[in-house]
């Protein structure tokens, strides 16, 4: 399952627990499935995070890595 797929379950299933419409089985199952999604969809950033860096040294010859999001203070 792609990306954006994952992130549009991920929504849906938060959204439904949010609502407090599911019985406490279909809620517990949800969260498992939300879990499982988290986990993929972080794995997932991090390799793309990864190949940025990687396309990034390619490109500018640039061995040192430098985070692609800034932190704010």
């Amino acid at each position: 399952m792609d990306y954006e797929k994952q992130i549009n379950e991920l929504e849906e299933i938060i959204k439904t627990l949010e609502s407090g419409e599911a019985k406490f089985d279909q809620a517990v199952a949800l969260y498992e499935r939300g879990a499982v999604l988290c986990k993929n969809l972080t794995k997932s950033f991090e390799e793309a995070k990864g190949k940025i860096v990687v396309i990034r040294e390619e490109l500018m010859g640039i061995l040192k890595e430098e985070p692609l999001f800034k932190e704010e203070n």
